[in-house]
């Protein structure tokens, strides 16, 4: 953070594109900028002393990682033809 001499600091962050171009489609339909959405947020911070939500994956993310984990474990094998696969599904090692 860059403080300025008006008293206020200068937030540098870097996010996703995606999420950034999304979000950015509701604050305009809400009539907010981002510096305004951002402000609210803090000010929300600190009346509460932490985040005003539950910081929790939901059922959905939750699923979505333990998937991910799963495939991690799964044996990498390049399969061309359909013989190759059924010799690969049949294969017990």
């Amino acid at each position: 953070m860059v403080e300025r001499a008006t008293g206020k600091k200068r937030l540098q962050i870097q996010m996703d594109s995606n999420l950034v171009n999304e979000v950015g489609q509701i604050f305009d339909e809400l009539g907010l900028s981002p510096t305004t959405a951002v402000t609210m947020f803090y000010k929300r911070v600190a009346a509460e002393g932490g985040l005003p939500f539950d910081a929790r994956l939901s059922r959905h993310e939750k699923a979505s990682l333990s998937l991910a984990n799963a495939v991690k474990l799964l044996p990498v094998q390049e399969v061309k033809t359909v013989d190759e696969y059924n010799k690969w599904v049949e294969d017990d090692d």
